[in-house]
């Protein structure tokens, strides 16, 4: 089985035949799909300038994520929370209500740690439900890529029955995730995690980077490959020829240090269906 765990939505794109075809071409059998972004979140040209902003409501919001859920079970809905808006926990109740199996978010304008977004972790956390967060460099006219460094996880190690993802490998950060991922098995075997920490390698990495970064992963001795989840960064215009590529580049980094085929059905498959609960 193979699982793409991170997959963005484009309101406008609304053929979900072509999804589950595309799905099909590349051999994807299943995706994780995030919501529309937002009100933190616009539209910009490759200029920097404002197009439009696109911005729906939370109801309009659940309503699109979960139609698509609703077509094939082969989607799975996740919503696109901004913690720092008033009615965020609401927001989570509404979500969950509706069927959202996760949560994603972006900090562009605020650290991890501060103290509203560690009480909107902390209630997806009594809900049961994962969080994948965006990490390492932000491309964004609008947002500082400081909010993004893996060490500014760290605190949430603390939170009871997290499951959070730390996506893109943090990359340029990628040496510093793995240190926190090692931080995370030390305090899990001496009975101070309260938390579950993932790596998503949803590039992010280039893929001169490719090779060093799955090959660290899988031979820095940590006991790591039960927490690690491939994904695209696709949307759901979905780019069967863009997952192939990422596919085969992760082949050969995977080659190079030979991981076995148990361990290669844990990063494609099994992993993510234990972020998400299953």
């Amino acid at each position: 089985m193979l699982i793409d765990c991170h997959v963005h939505t484009h309101a406008e794109v609304e053929d979900k035949g072509a999804l589950l075809k595309s799905m099909d071409e590349a051999g994807v059998d299943k995706i994780i799909l995030l919501s529309n972004h937002p009100a933190s979140f616009y539209n910009y040209s490759p200029e920097g300038k404002l197009l439009e902003k696109k911005t729906l409501s939370l109801a309009e919001t659940l309503k699109a994520v979960m139609d698509w859920s609703a077509y094939s079970d082969r989607i799975i809905p996740f919503y696109w929370i901004d913690p720092l808006e008033s009615d965020a926990i609401k927001q989570v109740d509404r979500a969950v209500d509706a069927g959202i199996r996760g949560f994603k978010v972006i900090c562009n304008r605020h650290f991890p740690d501060d103290e509203k977004p560690m009480e909107v972790w902390t209630y997806i956390a009594q809900k049961g439900k994962p969080i994948l967060f965006h990490s390492g460099i932000l491309y964004s006219p609008k947002a500082s890529s400081r909010y993004n460094r893996p060490v500014g996880f760290e605190k949430l190690l603390e939170i009871p029955r997290l499951r959070f993802a730390l996506a893109h490998v943090s990359w340029p950060w990628h040496d510093e995730n793995l240190a926190m991922y090692g931080h995370y098995r030390s305090m899990l075997e001496e009975g101070s995690a309260s938390a579950e920490m993932f790596i998503d390698t949803t590039p992010g990495t280039p893929k001169i980077y490719r090779n060093e970064v799955l090959g660290k992963i899988y031979t820095i001795g940590y006991d790591i490959e039960d927490n690690v989840i491939f994904g695209t960064d696709c949307n759901n215009n979905y780019s069967s020829a863009y997952t192939k590529k990422i596919l085969a580049m992760d082949k050969e980094a995977l080659d190079l240090v030979k991981v076995t085929q148990a361990q290669r059905d844990k990063y494609y498959s099994k992993n993510v269906l234990r972020f998400i609960g299953c």
